[in-house]
């Protein structure tokens, strides 16, 4: 558990952080993002340490290594269902996706957060706002021939047969996003 100190200095750096640098990428996944604490063993968020060679990241060319998450998208669940219970467990019957705030999470919550939004759900797509800091690197920009020989993600959107995760169907539409990112 994370004092009320430690989140609220978390919340006003992030607050602290100019509009101008601040900025929404829309990525397929996998993202192609290795991420590292702001502050290790901390719950202060996290920034790009890395783009993975040809990722989604890269290609898109707008993240820079430095860049601090501010908020991710992620897959919410909820709606119990009275009609099976298996091993005490329960089974949720609806989701949906929201913008979450980054900046006073811890590394595994953060990573579960992107984790969740994946083709089981009907999404093939992470949302993330971003901010540069001083820290920030671009990448150099990549040859036509490297962005043609990147392989895509295994996962398809089909607006009549839902999602292929590696090949297999998973006829799941997604539930639409309820908040303005684009």
């Amino acid at each position: 558990m994370i004092s009320l100190r430690h989140a609220i200095s978390c919340l006003l750096l992030a607050a602290a952080t100019p509009a101008s640098a601040r900025y929404r990428v829309r990525l397929r996944t996998p993202l192609g993002i290795a991420f590292e604490e702001v502050e290790p063993g901390k719950a202060c968020g996290v920034v790009v340490a890395d783009l993975v060679d040809g990722g989604n990241a890269e290609h898109d060319g707008r993240i820079w290594v430095g860049d601090r998450l501010l908020s991710t998208s992620a897959v919410v669940l909820g709606g119990d269902s009275a009609l099976l219970t298996v091993g005490g467990g329960r089974q949720f019957t609806n989701w949906k996706r929201e913008l979450i705030p980054a900046t006073a999470m811890g590394f595994d919550e953060i990573m579960a957060a992107i984790g969740s939004n994946s083709g089981r759900f009907g999404y093939v797509d992470c949302l993330l706002e971003l901010a540069r800091t001083d820290s920030s690197v671009p990448r150099p920009a990549q040859s036509g021939s490297a962005r043609a020989a990147r392989g895509e993600s295994g996962v398809d959107w089909d607006g009549g047969r839902g999602t292929r995760v590696g090949g297999v169907s998973t006829p799941i539409r997604p539930v639409p996003d309820e908040f303005d990112f684009d």
